[in-house]
């Protein structure tokens, strides 16, 4: 599996241009993206069936949904495309095929105050979001902005009977439709995350090669419910120079070194953790808690003495360096206490709950060696040269919270 990397809409564009000079069609990659969308809807809720309402916007993402209404119909889902400012349709191959397929179509500008919509939205299992995608640039207003808001007061009108009546026969009530977004829910911004008070909060995205950055950011992300990323064909080899990703547990457990059935706890590594003080006292719990997670061997966690009992309630499996502390927070007589210690230990995580405490600041900074870089003129971490403190061992490799 390849690596999931996250990418901004202009990236985005400039992918599919060059599969498309690569011989690989925009339509082949529409056609993928309809496809792997119908299929995400499948997985999700069934579609033979299923009653499906496909919005259909112009452009590339309007294209996407009526490739998606093509394969649910071969699913054997009942499904209706509900059209917006969708032009030129003679040319349109996509909308072609739907008509071929004998599918309802249902246009915005002919239904008089929604009411076709309302119907279609009644009883829907499902609506597929196929209006602008990544294409929204200004606020949404006019026919659009009273289409969504009509898709969410139906929504909002199946859905309350349920929360306010848990005795009524689910029989007896029409169905909370899924709503899934093609791309992304029409609304929101995908490289910033901001998201148009007109937007339909979707249960399920469906997006394309890789997931846009503003999916991920708030306020949008909170819009998107479930992502699924749907290959389209594009190479990976033309998204190498893309560094941002998302770290998934296939990747994670790939750079995890491998557990010989003979291991024990001697073989298997051993960390320091330096945590905690007396206003939170959690932070050394969890932080134990993770490195056991991830495999280690043998954890110890060097921390206050007053809070030790406290935390070893929660953390039976680690062993115990009590620091000197003053009023529960670690101080810079700590120092020398860890750094007879290093020898032992193969990493060191730093910071989880110290505080800012002036005590507490200078003891990390003596045991960085900072503070003998600002003697020197140096501001931040010092230099490969000189990160080693004057006397004493070096410091293990480190993995600092910095608060």
């Amino acid at each position: 599996m390849y690596p999931v990397k996250i990418i901004t809409v202009e990236k985005s564009r400039y992918l599919e241009n060059k599969a498309n000079e690569g011989g690989l069609s925009f339509a082949e990659m529409m056609e993928s993206a309809g496809r792997g969308t119908a299929l995400a809807i499948q997985r999700r809720i069934g579609a033979r069936g299923k009653r499906v309402l496909i919005l259909v916007g112009p452009g590339n993402n309007g294209g996407d949904g009526l490739v998606t209404a093509h394969y649910l119909w071969e699913m054997g889902a009942w499904v209706t495309c509900y059209l917006w400012k969708r032009d030129n349709i003679d040319n349109d191959a996509n909308f072609r095929r739907a008509k071929d397929d004998r599918l309802p179509m249902v246009w915005a500008e002919d239904d008089e105050e929604f009411e076709a919509l309302r119907g279609l939205l009644t009883g829907a299992d499902a609506v597929v979001d196929a209006l602008l995608g990544v294409g929204v640039d200004r606020p949404i207003g006019g026919t659009l902005r009273e289409l969504l808001d009509t898709v969410r007061q139906i929504k909002d009108e199946q859905r309350a009977p349920r929360e306010l009546a848990e005795t009524v026969p689910s029989n007896s009530l029409a169905p909370v439709p899924l709503i899934i977004a093609v791309d992304c829910p029409t609304g929101l911004d995908c490289d910033t995350g901001a998201l148009d008070p007109g937007a339909v909060p979707a249960d399920l995205t469906v997006t394309f090669a890789y997931p846009k950055l503003g999916l991920l950011r708030f306020p949008g992300a909170e819009a998107v419910g479930h992502i699924v990323v749907v290959d389209i064909g594009i190479p990976p080899e033309l998204a190498e120079d893309v560094h941002l990703e998302m770290a998934t547990a296939e990747q994670i457990q790939s750079w995890l070194p491998a557990r010989p059935r003979s291991a024990h706890k001697g073989t298997l590594g051993r960390a320091l953790v330096v945590a905690g003080s007396v206003n939170y006292v959690g932070a050394s719990t969890l932080a134990g808690r993770g490195s056991n997670r991830v495999g280690t061997g043998l954890v110890t966690v060097a921390l206050p003495m007053p809070i030790q009992p406290a935390v070893a309630a929660g953390l039976a499996e680690a062993t115990y360096l009590l620091l000197p502390h003053d009023l529960g927070v670690i101080t810079s007589g700590a120092v020398p206490v860890l750094r007879d210690s290093y020898k032992d230990y193969d990493a060191l995580l730093l910071g989880p709950g110290l505080t800012q405490e002036k005590e507490t600041v200078s003891f990390v900074h003596t045991l960085l060696g900072l503070e003998q870089s600002e003697r020197k003129g140096h501001r931040g971490f010092v230099s490969s040269e000189t990160s080693e403190p004057a006397e004493g061992p070096k410091v293990p490799p480190l993995v600092v919270d910095a608060d």
